[in-house]
């Protein structure tokens, strides 16, 4: 049904929508009055439909991501975290006690694993694999910038590649090549969720 309000009368007049871009007698007053078409809804698109940002419109960004650390590296990371902990208890020990030894070795244990963590975040702040709504962008550094895009339309192939342990922990390395270049334009390693990355951007292809 189609609400209408009478040009004279002003009464609240309910129409069938079969009579949408017809004239509609009001049988309050007599008053003709036109009946406005019914307003088409658009389909929704793949992306629109997975509740991403429409493929249409303005560009605008979907999803940011960056290299992982725990996924990518479980070990290191944890042997990081654990080989700080032991320094700051090394330090605490040997100030308690007296033990210069103690504390100049927790100091230099504590330092080098925290510089290791700092010069790791860092390289994972530089790299970042941003996806709109139009095209896949390739960003690595922090001071010096580089880019490589690839417009979605022109998306020829996406690659994933994982090793056993990547799967367990839900990590791999992306490469996406377009229609008019022979090799992979875009490739970065360690992203969380690669094949959810790639379902973004198919939902953005003329697949």
């Amino acid at each position: 049904m189609i609400t209408i309000e009478c040009d004279r009368c002003e009464k609240s007049l309910q129409v069938a929508d079969a009579l949408a871009g017809s004239k509609y007698e009001c049988p309050h007053c007599g008053d003709m009055n036109l009946v406005p078409d019914k307003p088409q809804t658009r389909p929704k698109d793949k992306a629109e439909a997975l509740g991403l940002p429409p493929d249409s419109g303005q560009e605008q960004r979907v999803m940011l991501v960056r290299p992982a650390m725990f996924r990518a590296r479980p070990m290191r990371y944890c042997a990081m975290v654990l080989g700080f902990l032991a320094g700051l208890f090394s330090l605490g020990y040997g100030m308690t006690n007296d033990k210069p030894v103690l504390t100049w070795l927790g100091i230099a244990v504590a330092v080098i694993c925290m510089g290791i963590f700092i010069i790791w975040k860092i390289s994972t702040l530089s790299a970042a694999l941003e996806i709109t709504n139009k095209r896949t962008i390739e960003r690595r550094g922090l001071l010096s910038k580089a880019t490589s895009e690839v417009v979605h339309d022109n998306i020829r192939n996406i690659q994933i590649h994982q090793s056993f342990w990547e799967r367990i922990f839900g990590v791999g390395q992306i490469g996406i090549s377009s229609s008019g270049q022979d090799g992979i334009e875009i490739s970065m390693k360690n992203l969380a969720k690669p094949d959810r990355i790639r379902e973004t951007i198919d939902a953005y292809r003329p697949l």
